[in-house]
C-alpha cells in the first residue's frame, strides 16, 4: 500500500466533498442572526411595546419613537417625528438608547411604596422620641 493508493485517494476525495457540503449548509442558513443583530434583538426584547427609544442606525442617522412588535429578523418602530410605522432589520441598528419619556399604557414610572413606609415610620419614631425628650426636660 502506498500513500497515494487508490483507497487513500478515494477517502481523501470523500472527506473534501463532505467538508465542502458542511460549509455550504452553514452558509445557506439565513434565518440565524449574526452576533450584533442578536444583541440588538436581546436589548429590544427587554422593553415593552410602546416604550420610547432612541435608535442610532448604522448610517449614523437617529430615530426617536415607540417600539412596536418584534419578530425573528425585524421589528416595527413608530417614528416620533412623522408618526409613521416602519419595519427595521436588527442589522440596521447600531445602538439602542433609552430616554426618560415613555409612550403607552403600563409604561408610567412606578412608585415604590415599600420604601416609603419604613421612611415614614422612622420619621414618626424620631418625632415621638423628640417629643418625649422635650417633655422630660
Amino acid at each position: 500500500m502506498t500513500l497515494f493508493g487508490r483507497t487513500h485517494f478515494a477517502r481523501l476525495i470523500v472527506a473534501c466533498a463532505l467538508a465542502a457540503c458542511v460549509g455550504l449548509v452553514q452558509a445557506q442558513s439565513g434565518t440565524q442572526l449574526d452576533k450584533h443583530a442578536r444583541k440588538i434583538h436581546h436589548k429590544l426584547a427587554k422593553y415593552p411595546a410602546g416604550r420610547y427609544l432612541h435608535l442610532v442606525m448604522r448610517d449614523d442617522s437617529n430615530n426617536y419613537g415607540a417600539l412596536g412588535q418584534l419578530s425573528a429578523t425585524s421589528f416595527t418602530f413608530t417614528s416620533a417625528d412623522s408618526n409613521t410605522t416602519s419595519t427595521y432589520s436588527y442589522n440596521d441598528v447600531e445602538r439602542v438608547r433609552t430616554d426618560k419619556e415613555t409612550i403607552g399604557e403600563g409604561t408610567e414610572p412606578r412608585h415604590h411604596i415599600r420604601h416609603l413606609i419604613p421612611i415614614v415610620a422612622g420619621i414618626a419614631a424620631v418625632g415621638a422620641a423628640g417629643a418625649v425628650y422635650a417633655a422630660e426636660r
